[in-house]
Order: structure tokens, then sequence, then C-alpha cells
């Protein structure tokens, strides 16, 4: 089969629909007096849209639950944070099928006073032929314009796509995005895309700008890799490349950890709650560990003899990056990947402000 299952696109919409719908009738019966005794406002289309101001500062939420507590919102206004940029679900390749997964599921309410882009992780190998360049832009816009109203987002400005596509993939999305473009500007909807290091070589989507993932620049699958995450190393050999970029880009920072597991030197899968104080952890050098005796770990088992690789956006690694990358470009938004306040209680409030406030060391 090598069109797209309807059905299938619609269902799993109703089924996550469905989950949130008690919750979301909640909120409203509590919103609904007060929504009384204030003046009516004109209505606006959640798809309406204006130029949104590049310079603010954003951040990605990147889970499948969204729960937003007083922390969250705190951490925006300290950081004076303005756009979240929200992942509403994935499309993967399923048995030649574009199959949505993952659909975020809302528990807390949008916060206001923030504006939301709604995000979507695009599998690559969707594009490996043009069989869904026709059908996948007006499915993915009308399942992120139900999801938008349904749960009181909006007004949409912006619409961003990830995708790590490749030189064998470049040509059927990119015609994804002329299409699913051509849908947005009707509706007055910016496009934007995410751009890995290595895309800096290629040729340049067609968007009206792109955010530079300054994160996973390294190979987390190499036995050898130090840190995956973030090495202005491996940053180093693009930066000159961002003068000539045409596409203006925001950029986008790691603020996480993961820990990458080996067996016999072969990747087997990465973990993001394991500590490298576990009592079934021995060091064996730097940030490499070995597990000492069998444990059950999010649902995967260790083995004694794995190794464990600890990886972490180090500070000095993103503000080396910062120097290589931020005098190349013009004004634009810092990002930070992503709300998440266990993984950013590893760095300071003043840290977290010199990203967001990059500004060149100066050697007296």
């Amino acid at each position: 089969m090598t069109h797209i299952n309807y059905f299938l696109w619609r269902n799993t919409l109703l089924f996550s629909l469905l989950m949130t719908l008690a919750l979301v009738g909640c909120q409203k019966e509590q919103t609904a007096s007060k929504k009384k005794e204030q003046p009516k406002e004109k209505e606006t289309h959640p798809m309406e849209t204006s130029t949104p101001v590049r310079g603010d500062n954003a951040i990605y939420y990147w889970k499948t639950t969204f729960r937003f507590a007083e922390s969250d919102s705190l951490f925006l206004a300290d950081h004076n944070i303005k756009r979240l940029y929200l992942r509403y679900f994935d499309v993967v390749d399923e048995n030649n099928d574009a199959v949505p997964n993952a659909t975020l599921r809302f528990i807390d309410p949008i916060p206001r006073g923030v504006e939301i882009i709604p995000t979507v992780f695009l599998e690559h190998k969707l594009f490996t032929h043009a069989r869904f360049v026709d059908t996948l832009p007006e499915l993915l816009l009308q399942r992120i314009r139900t999801m938008s109203e349904t749960h009181d987002i909006g007004p949409i400005r912006e619409i961003q796509i990830d995708c790590d596509w490749t030189k064998g993939t470049e040509q059927p999305y990119f015609m994804f995005l002329e299409k699913l473009r051509d849908l947005l500007i009707k509706e007055r909807i910016r496009l934007s895309v995410t751009i890995r290091l290595h895309q800096l070589n290629m040729p340049v989507p067609p968007a009206d700008h792109g955010i530079l993932m300054c994160y996973n620049t390294g190979s987390v699958r190499d036995y050898l890799t130090v840190n995956s995450i973030l090495s202005a190393r491996d940053v180093a050999p693009y930066a000159h490349r961002l003068k000539d970029y045409t596409l203006p880009l925001d950029v986008g920072y790691p603020a996480f950890s993961w820990a990458v597991c080996f067996e016999n030197k072969a990747f087997r899968f990465l973990l993001r709650g394991l500590s490298p104080d576990h009592p079934n952890l021995q060091q064996k050098k730097d940030n490499l560990y070995i597990v000492t005796t069998d444990f059950e770990q999010e649902e995967q088992w260790l083995s004694t003899g794995m190794e464990i690789r600890f990886e972490k956006a180090e500070m000095q690694e993103i503000m080396a990056s910062q120097a290589l990358i931020e005098p190349q470009l013009d004004r634009h938004s810092v990002l930070l990947y992503h709300l998440d306040s266990t993984q950013l209680s590893n760095y300071t409030p003043d840290e977290i402000k010199r990203i967001y406030n990059y500004s060149p060391v100066v050697v007296q």
C-alpha cells in the first residue's frame, strides 16, 4: 500500500481527543462564568497570523504528555521566553503508510501569554519516494488545526516541521514543504524547518525560516564518541557556512543529558533517568561506566558487563559553540531543547541567562 490510510489518521486523532475531552470540558466549565462577565471580543480564527518578532527567547517542549507546573511558568517568566515550540505528534513510515504516532496528550491547559508553535516530527523514510507528497500536507494541517481548536490554542502564526532529510530524500521532502507552504500562505502562517549542521552543506529548503539544531552533533551510536550531544569541535567545520546561508536562522542549543548504553561496544539504547550514582554501576573512566550487577531501568534490562556513557550538554561546550555561531548571524532567536525541570536543574539560572543572552568574552 502506497497511499495514506485516511481512516487511521481520523481515528488516531479521535482517540487522542477523546482521552482529553473530559479535562477540556472541566476547564471550559470553570472559565464559563468568567467569560460571561467579560465584554465580547472579536473572534479570531485559530490559524490567523501576523509576522512573529525574531529575537524572542523560545524553548521546545518535546514529550508525549503536556503537563505544565508552576515551576515551568516561573522558568518562562524568569527568562522572558515568548514562544513554546510544542511537539504535537510524529509521522512515521509503517508498512509503506504514513502513520501518525506519539500524539501529544494534554493534561494541563496551555499557558497564556506565550505563543505556541505546533511542531511535527517527520521520519525521513517517508520521503524515500514521492508517494505522500500530495496527500500528507493537507492531512497534517487538518490534524494540527483540530488539535489547536480542541485545546484552545491560537492564533497559530507558525508551524514547524522537523525532519532529518538526506540527499536521497531531499527532493520529495522539498516538494512536500512547497505544498504545505502553499496551504499555510493562504492562512497567513509561516513555515519553519529544523536545519541540522550537516544540512548547511545542502540546498536550502523552501520555508520562511529555519532553526539550526546545535545539538546531537556527534554519532551517538559510536562507542568511541566522547559526547554526542554537543562538541564545539563538531560545530566548527560548519560555522563558516552560516554567513552565506540564505534561509534566516534561529538557533537551538541543548539543555539535556542522557545515558548511552553499549553491549560489546555496540549501541543498544538510550536512557534518560539513569544516574552515575546507581549502586549497580562502577566508573571505568571519565564519563564511561560499567554495569556490575544486572538490573532493570526504564523497561530496559542492563546486564553485567554492559557499558554506559553518560552525556550532558556541558556549559563550556555551549559557550564555545555560541562563540562560533552567534557572530555569523543577524538578529535571531535562541531556543533551548527542552522544557524539562529535571534536565534544566543541571544549569544555574545565570547559566541559562548566558545562553539566551550571549555576549563574547572580552580578553583584557
